[in-house]
Formats: structure tokens, sequence, C-alpha cells
């Protein structure tokens, strides 16, 4: 066995298994057993291709005990008793940006420890006896601190040093009391936070950490591109980094800040690793069902040269090979098939850091992904023979500045350029078929290729003084498109049930004629204040204000103001909390991208409704009908909620927090489209006569949300820690999207109803458990009310060539999808082991390695979670499910962290 020291943290890495065979051997053995295949159906325990498998037979059982035993495991257990208590936190600079390498001393009389933070800013001092301390640090160019401790039979944890800049070289000594943050803007007990030690911890399939992160974010705060993330102070709607190379999340930090767009409970934020002073990394391997799935990567970091350069290095492989299945009905009976899906993805990210002089800070990284799928669009009702290829590549380059340009004053610079380019599809040979809710046939009409790029600049400055923080800063950002959408040139045949299409008589035939290219350019620009006041060592005021403008709408009243306040009286134990703030959000690039390409001119879409089929034109003769347009409305505005909460947090102990807030958002002026040239219903004429169809996108539509959350965050005894988190919500809205229009255009009232995403109850979990003999047990369990769904007739019914209608006194969202459980369980096994290649370096400064062998069972009771209920009346199979997400998955990974 290695040495019993804590061991470094570290990244996941992942080359081949063979690097395993030049490791040192491991002094404890440990048995792997195999799992063999069930005697009842001939699969392997916990595979199965269809998600309704559910054998209990053989082997089956066995792996339901051994899930039985995980769950019960994760149950809290009493901590053995221990000589001493853990004394840990972490140590900051005025803007809240961890100080690595600082000096930490705790010193009781003539006794004293020392320590250096992490490249996180964190310290930990174990086994500390009871009685008065004093907790200090130190670091270059900043002014010293202490910290007066007091050490009971709990231990300490989330201490926080802020250190100042040192403009005198004076020491400053404080009372834990006057550091107690618990009633800052930025304490809100609700928010989330992961960090890159839980992601490794966890079960993820295969490092794809968003669908974890996902969990935690409140649907009605999204905007219309999706959830915000924040990368490195940059933000976007994609996470465009490796797993491995992020070293924290937070989601919900600081709600109803200024300096973002979105609100904390829609915005996650990303900070990417960095290099440390002594050389790290780790080698991780993984793979699943199949031999031929597989994910590898590798990190490495340490010093560049000069002690004050750092850089990081990781990459990431992902081979893939999942199915989909069809299960449709064609007039020759009912379809079943299974389709591999593979995928292929390669990710690359370096960075380096320099610091210069103690003042000036600069990074730069370079990230590079490479994506490559197969056999998309295929699955559910969509044969085969739709099936299309997805390639995509994108390039990100980021560099960033930190100036401390005197004791109370910091400047942050950041520029960013990002490209990305993306081919979906081929030219389709002929016409799509779709029946609906029984099948699509034919190829696929999707054939597309994007190109955007994209640069942001920002700029903000922090000046502190006494209790209070003052922050402003600026952004602006410049989007290149250049878009080539040739998708349905050969057109789409569309049947309202499986009789209309034996008798060969479709609704409606679309195809789009032209010159499908468009360039154009979209800008961004915003501004922000915050003033965030400490008024008394119990309250504290964030007041906020921020502009947000974009060229693609001329409207330019986008003043959005924030306000939270936080009440901690008596001993900080419990804190009063709540805010307000008003946040806007901008058009969609692809509602420009249509109204270019979808114009009459450059493309016209051509739509004949009840036409002759399998030709539309009767006999080859191309019929010029009148063309359909999409258009952005002339009074487009900026969308925007108004969010405002209350809630009441306690610390239960040093390490655990629960909160009870109420939350309510109200939407206003959100996008929709609406057909404004449909046939008036009592004459069936169209208002413009030179047009078919003119798709509008809008800003008519309304969201009223009312939320109550309960959020347990903390440990529970020395060795679990977690996070849980259960909302009770209801939200009600009168739009599905942008791009989505309503059943009946000339009455919007019917389109008021439940909220796609509204889900009554939904609870959240994620933790681990530390066990004796180096094991580790770990969970995220997920459990939610059904969505809502539509019920339509199938039909064209008011004859605006969309098969949408509902039938009569039915209106949006009347039905509900079984809920959902998904419980993911993972056992780890940690091996300690002595670092090869050390030299002559004495044992006693040796830092131990670890080997983790890691098993991973994704919805491990094999829990059948239904993903589409059919509510088409004229489908065979009106009111039944036809899909499911995944059935029981098994994970090995093996992990090695130096």
């Amino acid at each position: 066995m290695g040495c019993a020291t804590r061991p470094r943290r570290g990244i996941d890495v992942m080359p081949q298994l063979q690097v395993l065979k030049n490791l040192p051997r491991i002094s404890r053995s440990f048995p792997v057993r195999w799992p063999v295949s069930c005697n009842s159906c001939n699969s392997w325990p916990g595979f199965s291709v269809h998600a309704n498998h559910n054998c209990r037979g053989g082997a089956g059982a066995a792996v339901l005990a051994a899930q039985f035993l995980f769950v019960m495991l994760l149950l809290p257990a009493s901590s053995a008793a221990q000589a001493g208590v853990t004394v840990s936190g972490i140590v900051e600079d005025q803007s809240r940006a961890a100080i690595p390498g600082a000096q930490v001393s705790l010193v009781q009389g003539e006794n004293a420890r020392t320590t250096s933070t992490d490249e996180h800013g964190r310290f930990m001092f174990t086994g500390v006896g009871p009685g008065k301390y004093k907790l200090g640090a130190a670091a270059h160019s900043f002014q010293p601190q202490e910290l007066e401790i007091g050490i009971g039979a709990q231990s300490l944890e989330s201490l926080k040093l802020r250190l100042k800049i040192s403009a005198q070289a004076t020491q400053v000594t404080v009372s834990a009391d006057s550091l107690d943050d618990s009633a800052d803007a930025e304490s809100n007990a609700d928010s989330v936070k992961f960090d890159d030690d839980l992601f490794r911890q966890l079960p993820v399939p295969a490092r794809d950490v968003l669908p974890l992160i996902t969990k935690f974010v409140s649907p009605a705060a999204l905007g219309t591109e999706g959830l915000s993330i924040v990368t490195d102070g940059i933000e976007g709607n994609q996470l465009d980094v490796p797993a491995s190379a992020i070293r924290k999340v937070n989601i919900n930090r600081n709600p109803y800040s200024a300096e973002f767009r979105r609100p904390g409970k829609g915005r996650v934020e990303v900070t990417t690793q960095r290099g440390r002073r002594k050389f790290h990394g780790s080698l991780a391997v993984f793979a699943r069902n199949s031999v031929f799935d597989a994910r590898n990567a590798a990190t490495l970091g340490g010093p560049l040269g000069r002690k004050r350069s750092l850089f990081f290095l990781t990459g990431e492989h992902l081979r893939n090979n999942e199915s989909e299945i069809v299960n449709a009905i064609t007039p020759a009976g009912p379809f079943r098939a299974i389709v591999p899906s593979p995928q292929r993805r390669d990710r690359f990210l370096a960075r380096i850091d320099l610091r210069q002089m103690g003042i000036h800070y600069v990074s730069a990284s370079y990230g590079i992904t490479d994506d490559d799928r197969r056999n998309r669009n295929v699955g559910d009702f969509n044969l085969p023979e739709q099936g299309i290829r997805e390639r995509s590549r994108q390039h990100r380059l980021l560099l960033t500045e930190r100036a401390i340009l005197s004791a109370n004053l910091i400047n942050d610079l950041r520029f960013a350029f990002k490209s990305e380019d993306a081919i979906s599809g081929n030219p389709a040979p002929g016409p799509t078929i779709v029946v609906a809710d029984a099948f699509t046939g034919g190829p696929s009409p999707t054939f597309s290729h994007d190109g955007r790029k994209s640069f942001d600049a920002l700029d903000s400055v922090s000046y502190v003084r006494g209790r209070q923080t003052f922050r402003f800063g600026v952004q602006s950002r410049v989007r290149l498109n250049h878009a080539i959408d040739a998708s349905n040139f050969n057109g789409t045949f569309q049947f309202a049930s499986l009789q209309n299409f034996a008798a060969a008589t479709p609704f409606v035939y679309q195809a789009n004629q032209g010159r499908p290219d468009a360039r154009f350019s979209v800008y961004d620009a915003s501004g922000f204040v915050q003033d965030d006041i400490r008024v008394s060592p119990q309250l504290s005021l964030a007041c906020g204000l921020r502009y947000d403008w974009q060229s693609s709408i001329d409207k330019r009243k986008n003043l959005a103001p924030r306000f939270g306040f936080a009440f901690a009286p008596g001993k900080h134990k419990t804190v009063l909390r709540g805010g307000i703030g008003i946040f806007y959000e901008d058009l969609p690039t692809a509602a420009t991208l249509r109204s270019l390409l979808i114009d009459g001119v450059r493309t016209r879409e051509v739509v004949i409704s009840n036409p002759s089929f399998p030709d539309p034109f009767q006999g080859g003769q191309v019929i010029l009908t009148p063309p359909s347009v999409i258009r952005v409305a002339p009074d487009i505005r900026s969308p925007y909620i108004v969010q405002t909460s209350l809630g009441v947090e306690r610390e239960l102990s040093s390490r655990t927090w629960l909160s009870l807030e109420y939350s309510f958002l109200r939407g206003l002026h959100l996008f929709r489209s609406r057909n404004v040239n449909a046939p008036e219903p009592e004459t069936g004429l169209r208002p413009a006569a030179g047009f078919l169809n003119i798709n509008q996108v809008e800003s008519g539509a309304s969201l009223r949300s009312h939320a109550l959350g309960v959020t347990f965050r903390g440990r529970a005894g020395k060795h679990l820690r977690g996070i849980a988190q259960y909302t009770l919500s209801r939200s009600f809205n009168d739009t599905s999207g942008a791009f989505s229009l309503p059943a009946d255009n000339f009455n919007l009232r019917a389109e008021w109803g439940r909220a796609d995403f509204n889900q009554t109850h939904r609870f959240n979990f994620a933790g681990t458990l530390e066990l004796p003999r180096g094991l580790r047990l770990a969970s995220v369990l997920s459990l939610a009310s059904g969505a809502p769904f539509n019920i339509t007739t199938g039909f064209d019914d008011n004859h605006d060539t969309v098969a949408n209608d509902r039938p009569p006194g039915v209106t949006r969202n009347t039905e509900l999808r079984p809920g959902t459980v998904d419980l993911d369980v993972r056992l780890t096994k940690t091996f300690k082991l002595a670092p090869p290649f050390l030299g002559g370096q004495p044992p006693a400064k040796r830092e131990s390695h670890n080997l983790e062998f890691s098993v991973d069972a994704f919805n491990a009771i094999n829990h059948t979670n239904f993903a589409h209920i059919v509510g088409t009346q004229s489908s065979p199979f009106f009111g039944r499910a036809t899909s499911a997400f995944a059935a029981r998955t098994i994970q090995f990974s093996l992990n090695y962290i130096f």
C-alpha cells in the first residue's frame, strides 16, 4: 500500500488499457466477478434492447438484489469515532477569485501547522483537537490575514479568507463572525455546486455531464435558445469543453446578478481547469455493453518553464455504438427494427496561465471538437431510410487578462473567438412520405451546411471599498453566419391516416425551390452595473441594472433592473433572502435565417393542398402556386421575464444547509409563430391573395409560473455528502416555441394551457457515501411527474395546410404522460499506489497515487420511462406509448490519478 496521506485531487484522463501494465503492483488483490447471461431470456443481465425487458430469472434477480443493496447503502451511516475534526475552506481575493499557492497556518499557542492552497484555493487540516486557534493566510502581493476560530466536536468547513491587495504591509486580524458571508448575495443555499471531484465520483454515462447539470435547473427560467452556459465568463448555449476540463460548476449562484443575461435558475457557470505547481494528471477508460463502446480521456498539467507559468492539457475520445428502435405501422403491417446509430467524437483543450509581477494574470485556452454521427433522425415512427449523417467541427479560443490595479481595483478583460461548421444530410433523391403518427418513409428531406463565427469582447471592473463592492462592465458580440439550407427540395407528402395513404389522398404537399444561400451578421451589446452593499453584519443588499441590445430587433428600451437582499439575524444561522429582477432575451438566429431563406424570392415554399399523388404537379407540369414565406414581425420586441422570490435558509450544522423558497415568473412578449394569412373561417379566403401562408414570428405570448422549492445541501456525518432538491410547480403559457404554430390562428386563447415543460413534482438527488476499505458509493436519483401532451385530430380541418387541429372544446396540452423514475448508481474501489519515477525522493515526501475501478448502473431498477404518448386521433397508436428512454445499462471504468 502507498502512504496514508490524503491523495492529491486529479482529473480524468484516458488512453488505452495497456498503460496499466506499467503501473506499480497493487498490494491488495480484488476479485472481479463477470456477469453471466440470463437463462430466462439469454441476454446479459440488465442489458435489453427493448425498454420493456423485465426478466426476473437467473442472473437478473441477482442484479436486482445487488441494486437493492446499493440503495440501502445510500442511507446515512453513523460515523466512526475519530481523533480530532477537520478544518477546511478557501482563500480568495476581493473579487472572490481563488488564490492558489497561498500559505495557510493554524496556530494554537506554541503549536503551528501549515499547508498551501491547491489550484482551487482550497486548504484542509485534519485531526484538529478542540480549543481556540488562529487561522492565517498569506500570499504574494496580498495583505496577510488572520481568523480567530473555536474548535468543538464538529468539523469546520467552508471557511473563507478573503485577502486584500497589498497596498501596505499591514496585518489584518478579524473575528469569525465578520467573515461569515451567509448574508452575501452569492451565498444562497439553494445554489447547486459541482466540483471536478464530485463529477468524477458520480455515475455519469461516458462522462457526459450536461444531463446531470440540467436536472437542477428550472425549465421555466430557460430562454428561447435553451440553457445559458457561461464558460470562463463567456455566455453561450453549449457546453463545448471536455468533461475532464471542468473544474467547477455553479447553478443559480447569485440569481439576480446584473452581470448575466439569464436568471440564476436558468444559468450554469462553468470554470475550466488550470495547471498546478506540480505535475499532475489522470488516465481513464470507460466501457459499456459492447466492446465497441468506449471513452478514453487524458489530462496533464504542471509548471511550464518558470514558476509563474502553468499549463493544462486534456483530450477525450468517444466511440459510442448505440442503436435506435423503430416502432411504426406501414401498409404492410407493424414494422419494428433496431438500427445502429454510431457516434464518434474527439475533444481537446489546452490552457496556459501566466502570472506577471504579481499583479497581472494572463491565460489563453484553445479547444477543438470533432463530432460525427450516423443514422440520425431514425427511430420511433421514422423508418431506417430516414437516417442521415451529421458532422461538425468547432474551434474555440479564449484570452483573459486580470489586472490588479490597486488594493481596491481589479480589471478583467476577456476575448473569445469561436468557429463552427456543421453539415447535415445529403440531397434527397425523392419525396418524403409522412403518415401522421404511423410512419415516415422515403429519404430524409434534410440537407444543410451551416458556418458560424463569433467574436466576443468583455471588460469588467471591480472596486471594493469597505463594505461595498461595485462592479460594472460592457460586452459586445459579433456573429457572422453563412447558411445553405437545401432541405425539402424534393418535397414532402403528408397524409392524415393510413387509410388516406392507401387511397393516395395526401392533404398537403410542401417543397422548397430557389437558391438556398444566406449570409448575415448579428450584433449584440450589453452593459451592467452592480452594487453589493453590506449594510450591517446581518443585512446585505444587491442592486443592479443591465442593458441589452441586439441588431435584429429595433426596440431599444431593454433596461433590466435587479435587486436582491439577505438578512441573517443573530448568529447568522438563519437567513431570509429575496429579490426581483427583469431578464431580457434575444431573437434566435434561426428566426433571422428562416426569414431570409424562405422569403419568396431567394427561396420559395410551394404548398399544394389536396395534391395528386405521387405527382403533385399533375403530369409533370409545374404549377406556380402562390408562395409561402416566413418573416419576422415588423414590431417584434425583446421578450422578458419578471422573476421574484422569497425564501428562508437554515444552517443545520457547519456543513449542512436547508432552504425553502417560493418563486414566481411572469413572461411577457414571448416568441411564437402565427399564420397571418390563414383562410378566414367564414369565407375561406386569405387576406393577402398573392401569398399562401405567411408564418410570422411574433412577440405576443406570455407565461406564468409558480414554484415552491426545498433544497438540502451539505454533509450527513463524515462520509456522506450530496444535494437533494424538491420542486412543486405549476407553469402555464400559450407558446411551444418561436416556430410553433397555433391550432387556430384566429383563436389564440385556446393555446393557453400547461407549458410543455410543466411537471408538478420534481425531485433530484446527487451524492456520495464513503465506505470502509477504499469503497465509495454514489447515486443520482430523479423522480418527476408526467409532462403534458396535445390531443389532435390528425387532419387539416381549417385548411391552413397544418394538421395540428384539435377536437372541439380541447385546448393545448390537456393530457399527461406517466411520471418518470431514474436511479443511477456507481460503486468505486480506490487503491493507493506508490508513485513511479521518483528517483531518490525520500518516502516521507512521496504522495500516493490513486487507481479507481468503478461499476455504474444507469436506470439501475430498469424502470420503463415512456418518452412519447401518441395524441393523434387518426393514428393506429392513439393513446399508446411508442418509445421509452434507455433501459438498464452497465458501464465499467478505470481511472488512474497522479
